[in-house]
């Protein structure tokens, strides 16, 4: 199982929230070496549930999810094996939304939707458009060639080991570095 405990106080420094700040929001229940061993995984035994509302505030989720990533951290206990863990936290604040609010959060979710649905077409259609640039391009591609593509597409010419560049176009994409996983 993974350490989502540790994930989420990672997740949280690298928003640039200190381990400070988290003992404070915890109004001091845990120390700044505490949520700085937690960081660095050194923490062996899981926080006790007395303190779950307090942990809550600092790690900015419900109690329901401090106890869900209590449980699969220490426990191997996973809550919902159907959720990705980048939606969990999501889900943990659904769950308490208000019946009456629950029509505002589908409409969110179906814009969100959406605009996946158009990032993937468009993603589609550009690496269509990329594919006819290059077979006709007639040689190596050119840095200035290059210099008209969008980021997503130059990823797509760097990951491409059958298409040539020219030595400045190569430099350009050394330099791109690859998307971060979400």
């Amino acid at each position: 199982m993974a350490n989502v405990f540790t994930y989420r106080v990672a997740e949280l420094n690298r928003r640039g929230k200190t381990y400070q700040q988290m003992a404070a929001d915890c109004d001091f229940k845990r120390s700044v070496t505490w949520w700085n061993k937690m960081y660095w995984t050194e923490i062996d035994n899981p926080p006790e549930p007395a303190l779950f509302p307090y942990l809550a505030k600092a790690l900015e989720v419900t109690e329901r999810r401090v106890r869900e990533l209590v449980a699969e951290q220490w426990c191997d206990v996973r809550p919902d094996d159907t959720v990705p863990e980048h939606l969990r936290t999501l889900l943990s604040v659904a769950r308490e939304v208000d019946e009456r609010d629950a029509l505002k959060l589908v409409e969110l979710a179906m814009v969100m939707y959406r605009k996946r649905v158009i990032t993937m077409e468009r993603d589609r259609y550009s690496a269509m458009l990329l594919e006819a640039y290059t077979v006709g391009s007639g040689g190596p591609l050119t840095a200035e060639q290059l210099g008209s593509l969008r980021l997503p597409e130059m990823r797509a010419v760097k990951n491409n080991p059958s298409l040539e560049v020219t030595p400045e176009a190569q430099a350009m994409l050394d330099a791109i570095s690859e998307p971060k996983e979400e």
